[in-house]
């Protein structure tokens, strides 16, 4: 998903090779790009939900950047720019075919009732606004078996985090188990995101919120009052229950070259930060693979780790599996995928551990508590915020959501 504002387009990835016993040191190093990228993204599923395709551009002035405990491309809002307008389709079995609707600037939605299949093949086409036509290669969807059971443990080491003043928060740590088919070869990838109650939904800077519209569109935005300083914030509660939704960061795959027909037991799939005491829900999803979208993941996997011998070869952008059918010798990065997924939804309630605050998503982000407009003459009553639906927030509840706040 791409979400954060930095400078650099960043290649999230793995901190260890797959097939070597021996650790080696990550390093980071950046290589200057001089001509702009083509970013897609997305995987077509057996999921009975919306299908998201991304679709950005990066500047010229963009660098490539290895880094560790990151885990896939992730572009950087001043480096990169969402590909507006384009017609883009989904064609299964080479028979049928599917319009995408844009439904964010440079996000790309599969129509109602559209769900991939087991064993239909699937590519996808796109037609820029100045007429560019790119095309990606067929991805066929392989089965994928149910994951069995799934376990939470709580985990008061948890991961690195920047945010919090010892560098690390505590983490419930999820672990699954799964029967791997012995009747072939078979590749993996898992996934996880979770949902978190979130209770301030705007954030004014020297301005007030004010709300417009009908109950039917309702709208609101933040209104400047230069009797305000400058620096002055207020801060919104959000009309109704909101969530954001906090997406897993690393590139986690595997192949059962050695492991075939055996079952898998405590795979740890992901590691879910303590940032509030509230319930969360969290999605495990296990994805089928095609070989060669494994191969690709494998290839961005081992590029994040070098042992820093003048011999090692710098990161470079690697190509995905889309064509400009123009022009096939230019690089396209990001991966069109074709996959079968098992997924599990689990409520977890935390129970005090870690000793996180309740609604704590603003302050945890923010570093500050929220600062509320009080009421005056003028503004009486303050008006509550609308949740603005985005690819990381929601006011529908999630599937499977079991507690209120």
């Amino acid at each position: 998903m791409i979400l954060h504002k930095l400078k650099t387009l960043t290649v999230f990835l793995f901190s260890f090779l797959f097939f070597m016993a021996a650790c080696v040191d990550p390093f980071k190093v950046s290589i200057d790009a001089s001509k702009t990228y083509l970013i897609v993204d997305g995987v077509i599923s057996d999921l009975e939900e919306p299908q998201v395709i991304s679709i950005f551009q990066t500047n010229k002035a963009a660098n490539f950047k290895s880094s560790e405990f990151t885990a896939t491309i992730a572009p950087k809002s001043d480096d990169i720019f969402p590909l507006k307008e384009a017609s883009v389709s989904i064609v299964e079995d080479n028979i049928n075919t599917y319009n995408l609707f844009e439904f964010e600037a440079g996000y790309y939605k599969t129509p109602p009732g559209f769900i991939g299949k087991i064993g239909s093949t699937y590519k996808l086409k796109i037609t820029t606004k100045d007429g560019k036509n790119y095309q990606s290669y067929e991805e066929k969807i392989a089965p994928v078996p149910e994951i069995a059971t799934l376990l939470s443990k709580f985990n008061a080491k948890g991961i690195k985090d920047n945010n919090t003043s010892t560098g690390l928060i505590p983490t419930h740590d999820i672990y699954i188990d799964f029967i791997d088919p012995v009747e072939e070869k078979n590749f993996y990838r898992w996934k996880w995101f979770s949902y978190e109650i979130q209770n301030i939904c705007e954030t004014c800077k020297q301005s007030k919120y004010y709300r417009t519209g009908t109950n039917l569109d309702p709208k609101g935005e933040c209104i400047k009052d230069l009797t305000l300083p400058s620096i002055n914030y207020f801060d919104y509660y959000c009309e109704s229950l909101c969530w954001d939704i906090f997406l897993g960061k690393k590139i986690d795959i595997f192949a059962d070259l050695y492991t075939n027909g055996k079952t898998q037991y405590d795979k740890l799939v992901a590691q879910v930060p303590l940032y509030q005491a509230n319930p969360c829900l969290v999605v495990v999803q296990q994805y089928s693979m095609t070989p060669n979208a494994y191969r690709y993941l494998k290839l961005i996997e081992d590029q994040s780790v070098n042992t820093g011998t003048l011999a090692d070869t710098p990161p470079a952008p690697i190509k995905g599996n889309v064509i400009n059918l123009s022009d096939e010798s230019e690089i396209v990065l990001g991966y069109f995928g074709a996959s079968a997924v098992s997924e599990v939804r689990y409520m977890l309630n935390r129970g005090g551990e870690g000793g996180a605050p309740t609604d704590n998503l603003f302050k945890y982000f923010n570093k500050r508590d929220p600062i509320l407009e009080p009421t005056s003459d003028e503004r009486p009553v303050i008006p509550v915020a609308i949740c603005k639906p985005s690819a990381s927030r929601t006011f529908v509840a999630p599937r499977n959501w079991q507690f209120g706040r």
